[in-house]
């Protein structure tokens, strides 16, 4: 009778069970970061007039006039709710929270060979990994029996990049610039760890009552290196134009996990199983490129329109099995995900003091992300103000990100389900100048 209820609880779990994709919290499109690009709606590739200009466009930092040191701090908070027209027991919603140093910078211009040249070293976090989802389900196994089944999944970690990035004045109105993302490389541990319990009861032929607890403990190491080039062009007058190519890359992922099964009879111990494992595997991160203009009506008003395309058709996962796609864990056979293209539009008008600066900032964005058939559409729209003196600037901006019925990270195991997401996200950012 053992061997049967094995057997059986072994017949219902991989009913369920599906390939292993990565989770993001946060918006997986790869943009750069500041409360003022944000407050603008992240249309910043042709602005890009502060150090984040490392991570929008780094042909923008030669626009620093001093030397300087900047900060960013977020937080950020996701709601995610469920729906299902065939499994109503998953419906709810579930919610996470990050905060921290977003970004920081130290930034110095000069003049070398009779050129403007700048140089700063950056940090940045890009990626909330993040993460919660809880759910009820209910399913049918080979067996004909029912079965439901409760999860929990938790997600902890962000992914980070130290780059120092360099622009040059090619001549007056044109530079160009990079800046070198290092991911991990010992310099700092980075990734994500996770735990995920699933708890399982149904019922046998006999009328034994099954249960079996499972548990995994796993921690991912990630690492690689890739690049951001940008030109910057004063086209005529008022006019801008921005562009920023941003290097695919194979990350280095190293997984470590723990596992433990339980199976219980009419709620008595019947049997367990114990596992350690690593595994090595990489990861393609695609490449990205936009294109932004800005239109300076005059020095207190600025317009700005961004498009940038993501390859999201290029993000794969290999390990001994085969390449696989990072979304789902399912060969890429089976589908690819879909490219996106993001479309940005935003202002700031400055109220010029003797001593001060205000500025008050708007932008609307269309953020979609990728999935198999067509991408999930994601709208927003942000604020933003600040205080800035002859040498500190502040600034704080919101934003809104939401989709509606969009393809959810259960959707895989589940059809018929999507989920409605709602993102709101809130940046602080501090520079200081040096010199006169």
């Amino acid at each position: 009778m053992r061997a049967i209820a094995i057997l059986f609880v072994l017949l219902a779990t991989a009913s369920f069970c599906h390939a292993e994709g990565i989770e993001f919290g946060s918006s997986m499109n790869p943009v750069g970061s500041g409360a003022r690009a944000m407050g603008m709606g992240g249309a910043f590739i042709s602005v890009a007039d502060d150090a984040t200009a490392a991570s929008w466009n780094p042909a923008g930092l030669i626009q620093l006039e001093k030397p300087e040191i900047s900060a960013v701090y977020s937080l950020f908070r996701r709601d995610q709710e469920y729906f299902s027209e065939t499994h109503p027991e998953i419906e709810g919603t579930n919610r996470m929270d990050a905060l921290g140093l977003n970004y920081a910078s130290v930034a110095y211009p000069f003049v070398a060979f009779k050129r403007n040249i700048t140089v700063s070293v950056n940090f940045q976090r890009l990626f909330e990994m993040n993460k919660k989802i809880r759910f009820d389900y209910k399913f049918t196994d080979a067996l004909g029996a029912e079965h439901l089944g409760r999860d929990s999944f938790i997600q902890t970690g962000s992914l980070y990049a130290l780059a120092p990035a360099i622009a040059v004045q090619i001549v007056p109105g044109l530079s160009v610039g990079g800046t070198l993302n290092i991911w991990g490389k010992g310099l700092f541990r980075e990734g994500w760890r996770i735990n995920h319990k699933w708890s399982e009861t149904g019922m046998l032929p006999s009328g034994l009552k099954i249960r079996n607890d499972f548990e995994e403990q796993s921690r991912v190491d990630f690492s690689g290196i890739n690049g951001n080039i940008g030109l910057l062009w004063n086209v005529y007058g008022p006019f801008t134009l921005g562009a920023v190519y941003k290097t695919p890359f194979l990350a280095d992922l190293k997984r470590t996990s723990k596992t433990a099964s339980i199976i219980w009879e009419n709620g008595r111990y019947l049997n367990s199983e114990y596992h350690n494992w690593d595994i090595a595997y990489n990861m393609h991160i695609p490449a990205s490129y936009g294109i932004g203009i800005s239109y300076r009506h005059s020095d207190a008003w600025t317009v700005a329109f961004d498009l940038y395309r993501t390859e999201w058709s290029n993000f794969w996962i290999t390990d001994d099995a085969g390449k696989k796609n990072a979304l789902t864990g399912r060969f890429m056979s089976q589908g690819a995900p879909t490219d996106t293209t993001q479309v940005r539009l935003g202002t700031e008008y400055l109220f010029i003091k003797d001593k001060y600066v205000v500025p008050v900032r708007f932008g609307l964005f269309y953020d979609p992300e990728p999935a198999i058939k067509s991408p999930d559409d994601y709208y927003g729209f942000s604020l933003g103000t600040g205080y800035a003196t002859e040498r500190i600037s502040f600034d704080i901006a919101y934003q809104f990100r939401a989709g509606k019925k969009v393809d959810s990270d259960i959707a895989s195991a589940i059809p018929g389900s999507s989920a409605s997401v709602t993102q709101h996200s809130v940046l602080v950012s501090l520079i200081y100048y040096f010199g006169k």
